[in-house]
């Protein structure tokens, strides 16, 4: 599948500030799966510098660096890329026991993964659900994953939200409703808590819109990917219902969601700012 997307961001200051160097993680994310056939940027105003660069985790970030002070901030991101449909359980767990629940990596892959086992921030109530579950999908790791995905989009209030970090997993499961990256986030320490290695996702869905919705707008989407030995990292969309087969287009991924943020940047000012976005995705 062919994508078109175009990606607008405004931001308009009350008053003159001076722009600090702002980070955009707004390249997709090159793989086996998606190749990038163009990829350009417009920004407004011009900055005195931009930097490309390979961040820890491989994802394509562009720094930018201004000098004069601005009112507004436009950020605008065009893109063609192609995506692969693949069968993602076309695969075999190897070592078989990976199977089953707590999953046990080898040493060196515990040392690899290590970023994206952390349970630092996972609340007992987390460790509880997460327990449960595994119960219920009798250890089994495809069932448990299965099931955890299907409660999500089954029992979850799905709410847009396109600014701030995420809620906290505990918050999101007890509220029983958020956005996309509250549910993403909420996956990967029910995940964690069960050994599994997992990192979010940022990007976009390009799948066909629901039958009530066929005019739905695009917006930036998340989810996570959880790295299954046999499998390697397998993509799991809660929002959607889906196993990533085709239909995600991928920014970039990391162990810390805060870390991906699509634009980060501050200023320097007193002034107020409000953000405008827009995004088009047309299948070609």
């Amino acid at each position: 599948m062919i994508a078109h997307i175009l990606h607008r961001l405004s931001y308009q200051y009350s008053d003159f500030v001076t722009l600090d160097p702002h980070t955009l993680y707004l390249h997709p994310r090159k793989s086996s799966m998606l190749t990038i056939n163009s990829f350009s940027l417009e920004i407004q105003p011009w900055p005195v510098q931009i930097s490309k660069n390979l961040d820890p985790e491989g994802n394509i970030q562009n720094i930018l660096f201004f000098k004069e002070p601005t009112r507004h901030l436009d950020i605008y991101m065009e893109a063609v890329v192609e995506t692969t449909e693949f069968n993602p359980f076309d695969f075999v767990y190897f070592p078989f026991e990976s199977q089953k629940l707590p999953l046990q990596y080898t040493p060196s892959y515990q040392r690899t993964l290590s970023p994206y086992l952390s349970q630092e921030t996972v609340h007992p109530t987390i460790y509880t659900f997460a327990q449960q579950l595994a119960q219920e999908a009798q250890s089994d790791t495809p069932t448990f994953l299965a099931s955890l995905n299907e409660f999500i989009f089954q029992n979850f209030e799905y709410e847009i939200r396109e600014e701030g970090a995420p809620h906290s997993p505990e918050i999101t499961l007890s509220q029983r409703k958020g956005s996309c990256r509250d549910y993403a986030v909420l996956f990967a320490a029910i995940c964690r808590a069960m050994g599994l290695a997992t990192r979010f996702v940022s990007g976009y869905y390009i799948g066909p819109a629901p039958v009530d919705m066929p005019n739905q707008t695009h917006h930036l989407h998340a989810w996570v990917e959880v790295y299954l030995p046999g499998g390697g990292w397998r993509g799991y969309d809660p929002t959607q219902h889906e196993v990533v087969s085709g239909n995600h287009i991928p920014l970039a991924a990391s162990c810390l969601p805060e870390e991906i943020t699509p634009v980060y940047g501050t200023y320097r000012g007193i002034a107020l700012s409000n953000l405008s976005t827009d995004v088009k995705i047309e299948r070609i």
